[in-house]
Formats: structure tokens, sequence, C-alpha cells
């Protein structure tokens, strides 16, 4: 898999990084002021687990730079990731990179950012970690689509706006990484530590953190993790995973205790509205919400009719929304909220029975029930 044509471009008061990776133009969007480094470990970072999927080696042009502290990370995180192919779904082969000049590039940003578009993660590693940030990013592409100019721009500004209130700034970044697993049959959630790390690398930033999902207590092998994230650093720029000591839940609790951010509360990426109110993610902040007894200006009340309407019906496909539902689960009944507890309790009976249906059809007719599904899709 070969990078080369690594460049910076300026255009229209921004300063982009781009190159070709095996034909695909991945691209890094920033203000002008904000400019990022000329260098070919944004790249490694955003086409290794892609690489190794497609076990090719990563062949870097012969002017590239590189990073010999990041490319040193390189073989534990392969080591990491290979063990976890099981989870990941992909085979994951051990892969070299090739080429390339290795040399720390000078860098004089030592400033320490985090991602900030909304949600629960990362707003609340912003209130643990505010002292320590210097901006703030929010990365249309990431969990928003590249066309979405109006909802981006409704959410920056309302994100622009409370940063501001806590005396800090948000930067507006674009960046197409996220489409560069897709365009290789890898999805976000296999590449996104490395995604997100790439942004941080291009932008040559002294530190980003990268706020948890999941938690030490059950954590699951994906894309960003507290046992890999580190790895994606670089001799110059840090990278930290934070949060995974609480759950998603309790960060809310802690969150809400701040009624601005319960103005620009958003979680959806259905890009259907600010928050559309009926998406997976969108229902379960909903269902935390109602369980802890808060009222929140971006979503709809849950009620009794659209928890039967829209919420019991729901299934789930993710071990990792299972775990959501389970903190929502003991929420509710401790808010001895009979309603919500049924319904999200059928929707985890509703996965484990569709659990063991696929490990019957695994271990006793050796796939065949999903092979014969595929085929029905098919035709």
């Amino acid at each position: 898999m070969k990078i080369s044509q690594i460049r910076i471009e300026h255009t229209a008061g921004q300063a982009i990084l781009r190159a070709d990776c095996a034909g695909f133009d991945l691209w890094y969007k920033f203000p002008e002021q904000y400019p990022p480094v000329l260098s070919a470990d944004p790249f490694i970072a955003a086409c290794l687990l892609i690489s190794m999927a497609k076990n090719q080696d990563l062949q870097l042009e012969d002017s590239a730079n590189y990073s010999p502290t990041l490319l040193n990370n390189l073989e534990q995180l392969q080591h990491i990731f290979s063990y976890w192919q099981p989870y990941l779904k992909h085979q994951l082969n051990t892969i070299k990179v090739n080429g390339g000049v290795a040399k720390e590039p000078a860098n004089a940003n030592n400033d320490t950012v985090s991602f900030f578009s909304g949600g629960i993660d990362g707003c609340y590693t912003f209130n643990q970690k505010q002292q320590q940030i210097d901006y703030l990013l929010f990365a249309k592409g990431i969990d928003m689509q590249l066309s979405s100019d109006n909802l981006y721009q409704q959410a920056f500004n309302c994100n622009k706006q409370y940063l501001a209130s806590k005396g800090k700034q948000l930067v507006p970044c674009e960046t197409n990484v996220r489409f560069l697993g897709y365009h290789h049959q890898l999805n976000w959630g296999v590449c996104f530590g490395g995604g997100l790390s790439s942004i941080a690398l291009a932008l040559g930033v002294k530190k980003c953190f990268i706020a948890s999902g999941l938690t030490y207590e059950n954590n699951i092998p994906e894309g960003s993790n507290y046992i890999t994230d580190h790895l994606w650093s670089n001799h110059h720029t840090q990278i930290e995973h934070h949060g995974a000591a609480c759950k998603r839940i309790d960060k809310l609790k802690v969150l809400s205790q701040d009624p601005d951010y319960l103005n620009i509360l958003r979680v959806c990426w259905h890009d259907h509205g600010y928050n559309c109110g009926e998406c997976e993610k969108c229902l379960r902040t909903m269902s935390s919400l109602r369980a802890l007894g808060i009222e929140c200006n971006t979503f709809p009340k849950l009620s009794d009719q659209k928890i039967k309407q829209l919420l019991r019906p729901l299934k789930l496909y993710n071990v990792h929304d299972v775990q959501f539902l389970e903190e929502n689960i003991e929420q509710a009944k401790q808010a001895h909220d009979k309603v919500l507890t049924e319904a999200l309790e059928h929707i985890k009976r509703n996965f484990q029975l569709r659990e063991l249906a696929n490990q019957f059809d695994d271990l006793v007719l050796h796939g065949y029930a999903h092979k014969l599904k595929q085929l029905v899709k098919k035709h």
C-alpha cells in the first residue's frame, strides 16, 4: 500500500495536508493559522490497520519523513491488533513500513487539544481536563457527513458558544480519514483510534486527548481503547486515552450539573437534525436522561408512548451497545421506572436470543443459516 505525494496546500484560508494512499486522496484541512506538519506520520497511522487487513506493506515515497518513535510503536500495535482479530472480524497480518526517511520533524506547536462535538464522552474529558487543554477540535467528517454543511455549522456554533463561556476556543477542521477504511471494506470501529490520532499527528500538537467510550471494567477490543491509543504517539505528539474509569451514564450525571451543557448535548450521527430522536444512540441517551430524571433541551422527552413505539422494538447488533443498555437498566431499576426497565430488558433478551441462534448456527449448522440469509438478500 503506497503512500505518496505528501504535501501541504493553501487555499481559501485553509492549510491542507494531503497524500495519495494507494489511489485514495486522503486529506486534513485546518484553518491557516493552525498549519499542519509535513510528515508521513498521519498517513501511517490512518493506513496501518488497512494495510494489515490487506496484508500489504506500507511503502513510503523516498522523500517522506517519518518519526522513528511512531515506527517503533507499530510493532506493539500490530501484535495487539493481531490478537484481537476474532473481535474485530478481520484477518490482520503483520506488515512492514518501507521507504521514507527517519527524521523527527521540527515542530513548535506545544498545544494540548481534545476532540469536541457535543457528545458525552468528549465533553466529560473536557470537563475533567480543561485546565490542561488549550483549544478543542471539531472534526467535520468524523461523526457527521462531509456534505452536512448546515448541520455542521449549527453544531459548531452551539459548541463554540458553550466553550467560549468556559474560556476555550473551538477550532474547526475537516478530514475524509473516516472514509479511507470504508474505501477498503473496513468499518470505522476498527480504524478510528489511528484515524483520530492521525488528525492530531497532522496538526502536530504536543498532546491530544481521545475520549473513551468504554470502561476499564467492560473494555472490548475496538479501534480506540486505553491499551493501544498511546501507541499512536510520535516523538512530539502524545496521544492519551481518557475517561475509561467512568461509565457513560456516570459521565452524564457529572455533566448534568452544568445546565449550559444540556443545551448543546448532541450524540446523533444520522445527520437528520441536531438529534433525530429515533436512532439507537438517541434512544440510548434519551433512556439515560429519563432514568436520571434529567431534562435536556436538545432531546424530546422519552414518554411511555415513545418507549412502546420506538424504544421497545429496538434491536441491538453490537455487544458494545449492550453495555450501555445495561447501564441504563441498572439506573432505571434504581429509579423504579418499571416501564423503562421492562423495555430495556426486552431489548437485551432479544439480543441474547439472536446471539444464541448465531452460536447454534456456527457450532451446529456450520454457518449454513447465515449463508442462506445472505443468499436470500442477494436475490
